[in-house]
């Protein structure tokens, strides 16, 4: 997207939209990791706790079964869940094995795997679940399901084009929508993935397999649950994501990140790729 074409994206997104009234039925919150994220969770934590608003029942962390994370999930009253229980098996097991340019090969297994936890339905109790990125930090209040029921989606002007390849592959009918679904966050509703499920299980396959087997080798990122479970629900509302990407040097506890920027964001990101540069 143009440098002009964000700038429109944003006055719009604050000038236009109307103030939701959020649904009282509680939610589970569902976060996959591995070790590496520990470092940033407790700012993910705190954002969920203060700018969910929703009675949230519980947050579960899916993950390998280390003991710094089952550690980490006791000190700070989460409900662990060893990634292997989900499915049955581990990451390991999908053995997605990407073929670079460069003619190196990249294994993608475990994000894909994380991927197919969120899209599970598998995790929690409540019929609706928030899964959310651990470097991802909520700093307004923010409505997932409406008094009508109603699932809000944030969107991004993200711009990745085989996941629109890979959907029009996976379900070629399906009407695609001119902004990203792809936010750091999202709300599941448990139905709504038996109806996906049962759409992407065909001859024999399960729906997980039929995604495996749509992949293209050739591309890093070649799917998107966000991308998919978005454009599939019907009876939404959209909203603006806002939200600013920040490398780990401007880390700072959560009132500082929260008095610097929540005049003109609702969200701040620490992905880990700036931090390799």
């Amino acid at each position: 997207m143009s440098q002009l074409r964000k700038i429109r994206y944003r006055l719009f997104a604050w000038r236009w939209f109307p103030k939701l009234r959020p649904s009282t039925e509680p939610v589970d919150v569902v976060i996959p990791i591995i070790a590496k994220d520990l470092h940033i969770l407790p700012l993910c934590l705190e954002g969920i706790r203060r700018c969910v608003t929703h009675p949230i029942q519980q947050i579960y962390i899916v993950a390998p079964a280390q003991q710094e994370i089952i550690q980490f999930c006791e000190e700070h009253q989460l409900q662990f869940v060893d990634e292997v229980s989900v499915f049955g098996f581990g990451p390991k097991d999908l053995h997605l094995q990407i073929h670079t340019s460069d003619g190196h090969t990249m294994d993608r297994s475990g994000w894909l795997f994380q991927q197919f936890i969120k899209l599970s339905g598998k995790v929690g109790t409540c019929r609706y679940y928030l899964c959310i990125d651990a470097d991802h930090v909520l700093i307004r209040p923010h409505v997932f399901l409406t008094e009508e029921q109603q699932t809000v989606f944030y969107m991004s002007y993200e711009e990745h084009q085989p996941y629109y390849n890979n959907i029009r592959q996976l379900m070629p009918d399906m009407s695609l929508a001119p902004l990203s679904y792809v936010d750091h966050k999202m709300l599941f509703d448990k139905e709504q993935l038996e109806m996906l499920h049962q759409e992407l299980t065909r001859e024999g396959q399960s729906w997980m397999n039929t995604i495996l087997k749509s992949y293209d080798r050739l591309q890093p990122s070649g799917f998107s649950e966000f991308e998919l479970y978005g454009n599939f629900v019907q009876d939404k509302v959209l909203r603006p994501w806002l939200q600013k990407r920040l490398s780990y040097k401007k880390l700072a506890d959560y009132e500082t990140l929260c008095h610097q920027w929540s005049r003109c964001r609702w969200s701040l990101t620490f992905p880990d790729y700036m931090n390799k540069k």
